[in-house]
Parts: structure tokens; C-alpha cells; sequence
């Protein structure tokens, strides 16, 4: 019978490391959530009538719940999901995964490494949005990524790698965490990418201190491997990982941590979007005013037509005060991502500081047609600031 898995594990192990090359990571902002090349933006599939058709959420269940039989409108969904919230990594590398089931043929291709399917423009593109949800979050998920295989005929390896992801794919992260350990004692050297396979396991563990472990040890291997010239002739950058150990750092509340990961990505790759924005947080923490304008400004320069990165840069703008700066941030934000509330709310409050009531009046009941219901809170204020305006002085 013929091998399901084929040749996963060392596919794994590609992708991993698709993840980290600086060739491919530089095309990940210019793609985007764009619809694939060639086509026209997917109309919205449509839902139950009492579904929040504002809500990511809602359109990215739907799209997950379909995605074995139907991946064309699953990926639908999940582009919409990633338009009502730009920010959100889940959708990207489940448009990924649908990519690949539209057509199981060139998946096996893939796996098999052809050129002519490695180097095609639709591969690429689909490539980007994997690319794209890691460096929104590189611990996103990774659950639907076993989908593709099943469907291919034939039955599942017994090897440590595969049953490792089999444990992963079900939610039993323990289980994936210790078979990916036993992998790794086997040769640390040839499963490198192993600790980072760990970490994803880790992560929905809450094991923060372990993961961070992991991707030090990645990171670490990598350094060792270059000097000793065991590397591939392709130059893998560590900016990705250097990111991934920030962000751990940053939820166990060691901002200095983070900042030198952060840091040390810009070191591997100044062009790196996401570590300049994380700066820009960092630096709003410590109420660096000058610091968080200059990394943001700097991110959007090197990602203009990232609606979320913009919404970002304006939020900072108006939190260091400087809201007419931020009015201009959060209007080109609406117009790269018109179904995305967040920047609407934004704009509504960078109005009202410089004296636009009539203004901030119209976006503020934009955001509150466009919020999720979940967003209680938000729109409760919202609409408070409203009624104010409305009332005049």
C-alpha cells in the first residue's frame, strides 16, 4: 500500500524552513490577503441569518467546518475572515491549507518537489500566505495543516515525526510534545526544526517558559551550524525565530527579553516588519514617544499596504499625541481594509482630540455598523461618545 504521509517528514521539515528563508519572507508583505493571482475577490459566502457577519470568527468556523469538502468556499470564508480582522494569522494559514485541497494532485507534486510546481506563481502566492500568518504569529495553530495529507491515498507512517503530528492535529499537545522530544534525541542536528515543532506543541500547553526553551535551542543550533558550515547553501535567516522567542519573552512579562530578541531580528534583517512594530509597542510601554513613532514609521515605509500595520502606526500616533498625524494613518488603513472596524473607532477618537465632532460622529457610527457583537465594551463606548457629540457642548 502506498505511503499516505509519502515524503512528510522530510516536507515538514521544508516547510519549516520555507518559514525562515529571507528570499521567500521578503514577498510575504507585497501578497498579502489579496485573492490569488488573477482573480477577483471572492463573494462572501453566505451564513445563518442569526450569524454576526461582522465577526472573523463566525466566517473562519464556517470555513473550517467545510474545508475537507468544500475548500473553494471554505477559502471564501477565510478570506473574509482575514478582511473583518487583517490582524489575525488563523485565516491566512487556512487559506494555506485550502490551497493545497482545491487540488491534491499538485499537492503530491509539491511533496515531490517539482520544479514546475515549486516555482509557479499560485504555489508562491499560497506559500505567501503561510509566510504571512507566521509573522503575524509563528506559534499560530497548526491544526488543519494535517488535512491535506489525509485526503492522499494510502495509510500513515509509524515514525515518530508522523505520529508526533497526528497528536498535534488532534489536540493532544502533550502527547505531540513528547514524541517531537524523542525525535529530537535521536539527532538533534538532522531535526533541528523539531524544537520549533515543540514549541507550537507547547504553546496551547500555556508552557511559555518551555517553548521560549525550544526556539533558544533552534536558535542556537542554527549559530553553531553556520559556523561549522553545516547549513544549506540557501541563506536561512533567524529573524523569524529571534521574533517568536521576543513574543514569548513579552507574555511572560520580560519586555527587556523581548526587546533584545526583537533587536536581534532587526540584526538578521533590518526590512523585518513585525519586530520593528513590536519595538514600537515596547517603546510605548516605556513612554518613549520618539522611539515608538520612529519604529512605526518604519514599518509602514517598509509595508505600505498593510492596512493593520497602518491602523498600528495611527494608534501609536494618537497614544504619543499626535492626532492629526494619526487621522492620516487610520483614513489610509480604512481605505486598504474598509471591512476592518478597529481603525474606524481609532479615527473617531483622533477626530474628536483635534476639534472634527461632525467627523468623529461619522466614523464612530461607522465602527459601531462594522464591530463584532462581542465587542461590547468598545461599542458601549462608542456609542457613549456619540450620544456626547450629538448633545453639542
Amino acid at each position: 500500500m502506498q505511503d499516505r504521509w509519502g515524503s512528510a517528514s522530510s516536507t515538514m521539515l521544508h516547510l519549516s524552513r520555507c518559514a525562515i528563508v529571507i528570499a521567500i519572507a521578503g514577498a510575504a508583505h507585497a501578497a498579502g490577503v489579496r485573492p490569488m493571482h488573477g482573480q477577483a475577490p471572492p463573494g462572501r459566502p453566505r451564513l445563518a441569518q442569526s450569524a454576526d457577519t461582522n465577526d472573523w470568527t463566525v466566517y473562519f468556523d464556517y470555513g473550517a467546518a467545510i474545508l475537507r469538502r468544500q475548500p473553494n468556499r471554505a477559502d471564501s470564508a477565510f478570506y473574509w475572515a482575514s478582511r473583518l480582522d487583517p490582524s489575525r494569522a488563523e485565516p491566512l494559514f487556512a487559506r494555506w491549507v485550502a490551497f493545497w485541497l482545491k487540488d491534491l494532485r499538485r499537492f503530491q507534486d509539491f511533496l515531490e518537489e517539482s520544479p514546475r510546481v515549486l516555482h509557479s506563481a499560485v504555489v508562491l502566492q499560497a506559500d505567501s500566505f503561510y509566510l504571512r500568518a507566521l509573522e503575524r504569529n509563528p506559534f499560530v495553530p497548526q491544526n488543519l495543516r494535517i488535512l491535506p495529507y489525509d485526503e492522499l491515498p494510502g495509510r500513515w507512517r509509524e515514525d515518530l515525526n508522523t505520529q508526533a503530528w497526528l497528536a498535534y492535529a488532534e489536540g493532544n499537545y502533550q502527547r505531540a510534545v513528547d514524541r517531537f522530544a524523542r525525535l529530537l534525541a535521536l539527532n538533534p542536528d538532522k531535526h533541528v526544526y523539531t524544537h520549533f515543532h515543540r514549541a507550537l506543541a507547547f504553546v496551547p500547553l500555556r508552557l511559555y517558559d518551555s517553548a521560549g526553551a525550544e526556539m533558544s535551542a533552534l536558535i542556537t543550533t542554527l549559530r553553531r551550524q553556520d559556523t561549522t558550515g553545516t547549513t544549506s547553501a540557501v541563506y536561512e535567516s533567524k529573524e523569524l525565530v529571534e521574533y517568536g522567542i521576543g513574543l514569548l519573552a513579552m507574555v511572560r512579562r520580560d519586555n527587556a527579553g523581548a526587546r533584545a530578541a526583537f533587536e536581534r531580528a532587526l540584526q538578521e534583517n533590518l526590512a523585518f516588519v513585525p519586530a520593528h512594530a513590536m519595538l514600537g509597542d515596547l517603546a510605548l510601554a516605556r513612554r518613549d514617544a520618539v522611539a515608538a513613532a520612529s519604529e512605526y514609521a518604519q514599518a509602514v515605509d517598509l509595508a505600505p499596504t498593510d492596512g493593520w500595520m497602518r491602523h498600528r502606526y495611527g494608534t501609536a500616533l494618537l497614544n504619543i499625541g499626535r492626532p492629526a498625524d494619526a487621522v492620516a494613518q487610520f483614513l489610509r488603513a480604512i481605505e486598504l481594509e474598509p471591512s476592518y472596524a478597529d481603525p474606524y473607532l481609532g479615527l473617531g477618537r483622533a477626530l474628536e482630540t483635534v476639534g472634527d465632532g461632525s467627523g468623529a460622529v461619522r466614523a464612530l457610527d461607522e465602527y459601531v455598523r462594522r464591530a463584532p457583537r462581542r465587542a461590547t465594551q468598545h461599542i458601549e463606548n462608542a456609542q457613549r461618545r456619540l450620544a456626547a457629540l450629538r448633545a453639542g457642548p
